[in-house]
């Protein structure tokens, strides 16, 4: 629904959740990239046992904001 929206491709797309379950099975179900931060909910060890496998992990969306801005 927020690609047909904002008229994004798949590949300019990513989704960015702290559960893997929803937030990056969903990432995942759209073909999108998924980044699952750690400051949240779920844990590495969660992601072992989880069908939903995320594109990228880090350990705060601040780990991102500075990875965007450099």
């Amino acid at each position: 629904m927020a690609r047909t929206k904002t008229g994004s491709s798949k590949e300019e797309t990513a989704v960015i959740g702290d559960r893997l379950y929803t937030d990056i099975a969903c990432g995942v179900n759209a073909g999108i990239t998924s980044i699952f931060v750690l400051s949240g909910e779920g844990t590495r060890e969660d992601i072992a046992s989880s069908d939903a496998k995320p594109t990228y992990v880090l350990e705060n969306i601040k780990e991102l904001l500075d990875y965007l801005e450099s």
